[in-house]
């Protein structure tokens, strides 16, 4: 089980660091009018995407640490915020959902390993 739980890791730090990396790359060269700092809305859409890189980075710490509660309770704040709506979208921006989805994976993969070994003789 122990590599189940190096996988999990390392799928949490790719997924998390990812996440972080495009959100701050969105916030800082908007692509397609996406945020259009001048307006209200664009300077929420633009608290909302450093909020999310905060979040992709806690994610990608957790999971070199390996707590897979965090990444879980990332994966939420990230899935409902914007993952499940960005799934549905036939744009670039659907890595996003995919991404909270391997947040989601590396989640379990952790917990798993984490309980075989408490489970073990």
């Amino acid at each position: 089980m122990r590599g189940l739980s190096i996988a999990g890791r390392a799928l949490g730090l790719v997924a998390g660091g990812a996440t972080a990396v495009l959100w701050i790359v969105i916030v800082w060269f908007p692509i397609d009018g996406l945020l259009e700092g001048g307006t209200a809305m664009g300077r929420i859409a633009v608290a909302y995407g450093l909020v999310a890189a905060l979040v992709g980075l806690v994610a990608a710490i957790a999971a070199w640490h390996g707590h897979a509660a965090v990444i879980f309770v990332c994966f939420v704040l990230s899935f409902f915020g914007v993952g499940a709506f960005s799934l549905n979208v036939d744009h670039w921006f659907r890595v996003f959902g995919i991404l909270d989805l391997l947040l989601l994976a590396a989640s379990v993969m952790i917990f798993v390993s984490a309980r075989a070994k408490e489970t073990s003789p």
